[in-house]
């Protein structure tokens, strides 16, 4: 099995604080986010997630 290259996977990591902190953001303040949901787009509050970033 191919290796990842190590820029993805800092990228990957990156983007995944960035989504982390923009719905932290947004519970806090009470706005909807837009999430892709049965073919079309739906504006919620993300719900608390309990596992953490890796």
């Amino acid at each position: 099995m191919k290796k990842h290259n190590k820029y993805a996977l800092q990228g990957l990591k990156a983007l995944k604080r960035a989504a982390a902190k923009v719905a932290k953001n947004a519970r806090k303040n009470k706005y909807k986010i837009p999430v892709w949901k049965n073919g079309r787009i739906e504006y919620e509050i993300p719900e608390v997630i309990t596992e953490p970033c890796a």
